[in-house]
């Protein structure tokens, strides 16, 4: 008879209990300037991650782990993000809406020029990193910022506490809704940690504040009504989704295909007329130049992070002598537009038991071709790696955080090597993906992980 293993029992809580601590000290102690501390951490956390997943193998340690996931991110709740500055802007405008006046009708800098209101503070202002640009937050993470600022005013830790929990209750709601899809696919719920135990899932979401949280709980909740066939609250939902990060438009090319014209057409509808309500309290003479200015300006200035785009700057360099940003850019943009759309025309499904697979492979095209990918831009391609089987989002999760040495420099500049490495990567666990979707007999890219992490769901 063979003896049990008295590590066996204790290894699971040992790892949580030193994830705890890391995410403790990433938090609470931590600049995003000490590179060497702050990746040092992530590869500890992210080797735990990995052996908790692996070491899980009963229904009741899934029950813990699950617990240990929101549990972190309940640690962070009263910690002021400190790998991220965009909460700034965030507090800023709710104190405006709060105040009466549209944050989309001027640009922070212009209250500067012409007197600063007495609810803000030059403080606050000094802290933003995008004070010549007008806002580009669509209304549901607006409504969001006015709530906290109208309970605590310019005071930042009260206004990212409350902000916090509600990034928490939303990620406990996209954890529920994963368990929900899994067992709607007949898979394992063990899946779900991919997502809920992601590092940089919790500190990327609830630790530095990012409103993908709130759009992917929207996204999962969409999708789960949709599969129920209850196609009105499942619109709603994907409208809000939309209406808190504008990235699920993309979405839209498989959606149309998909579903049909008449289908379709009620989706179009709910989401133009429910997309104007909610731009209401914002609609003025200056809103629609103001916020496309914006993101013209987002899209044709900002570099970080690429792959492709990199590539064809580098070229430009070479053939022209200056940045090309300007026209490759839009090129750019055009072209993963194209490919997005051919895909979702050759991969439509009326189910949409697809969308899983379809969603991290459109965004992943989508991610490649910009001239930008912050790390928490990926966390949506990971909350639909549960139910997709494809492993590069995973990968590329474990790999951006080494962006964070661009900002161990006051110029913050990235070191290409790493960006380099991060891809060639990224491009080597895409092929791993394709050679094993080859291999699949679903020619509709429905996919599950191969069977090596099931585990006894009864015990």
């Amino acid at each position: 008879m063979q003896e049990a293993n008295p590590f066996k029992s204790y290894r699971l809580p040992a790892l949580l209990l030193i994830s705890f601590c890391g995410y403790a000290v990433t938090a609470y102690g931590t600049e995003r300037s000490s590179f060497p501390v702050l990746i040092s951490i992530f590869a500890v956390l992210f080797a735990c991650y990995y052996w908790s997943i692996k070491w899980v193998d009963s229904s009741r340690q899934l029950k813990w782990a699950i617990g240990a996931a929101i549990l972190f991110r309940v640690l962070l709740i009263f910690a002021l993000p400190n790998l991220s500055d965009d909460f700034y802007r965030f507090i800023w405008d709710g104190n405006l809406l709060v105040n009466g006046i549209n944050p989309f009708a001027h640009t922070p800098e212009y209250y500067i020029q012409n007197g600063l209101p007495e609810f803000l503070s030059a403080e606050l202002f000094n802290n933003l990193n995008s004070a010549q640009y007008y806002t580009i937050y669509p209304p549901v993470s607006q409504f969001v910022y006015v709530f906290a600022a109208s309970l605590f005013g310019t005071q930042l830790l009260g206004n990212v506490v409350v902000m916090k929990v509600i990034m928490v209750l939303a990620e406990i709601g996209s954890i529920w809704l994963l368990i929900k899809l899994l067992q709607h696919f007949e898979l394992s719920k063990k899946w779900v940690l991919l997502y809920a135990l992601n590092p940089l899932i919790i500190l990327e979401l609830t630790g530095n504040l990012h409103f993908e949280g709130v759009m992917i709980f929207f996204l999962l909740l969409a999708y789960y009504l949709f599969l129920k066939k209850k196609l009105w609250p499942a619109a709603i939902c994907f409208l809000l989704a939309v209406n808190t990060k504008l990235i699920p438009l993309l979405l839209m090319p498989y959606l149309v295909f998909s579903l049909g014209w008449k289908r379709s057409a009620g989706l179009i509808t709910v989401l133009g007329l429910g997309t104007v309500l909610l731009h209401l309290p914002f609609l003025d003479q200056t809103f629609i130049n103001n916020f496309s200015d914006s993101l013209g300006l987002y899209f044709q200035t900002f570099e970080f992070n690429a792959s492709i785009y990199y590539l064809v700057r580098w070229m430009g360099f070479q053939v022209e002598g200056y940045n090309i940003i300007q026209t490759a850019a839009p090129r750019l943009a055009m072209a993963s537009t194209a490919i997005i759309v051919i895909l979702s025309w050759l991969y439509r499904r009326a189910s949409l038991k697809n969308l899983p697979v379809m969603y991290i492979i459109l965004f992943g095209i989508y991610y490649l071709f910009s001239t930008t990918v912050h790390p928490w831009y990926v966390s949506s391609l990971v909350a639909f790696l549960p139910l997709s089987g494809l492993v590069f989002p995973l990968a590329w999760s474990a790999l951006i955080p080494l962006t964070y040495i661009t900002y161990t420099t006051l110029a913050y500049t990235e070191n290409l090597w790493l960006v380099g490495l991060e891809y060639i990567i990224i491009t080597a666990v895409i092929g791993f993906d394709w050679y094993h979707r080859k291999k699949d007999a679903d020619p509709k890219l429905v996919r599950i992980f191969p069977g090596a992490m099931s585990f006894n769901e009864s015990s």
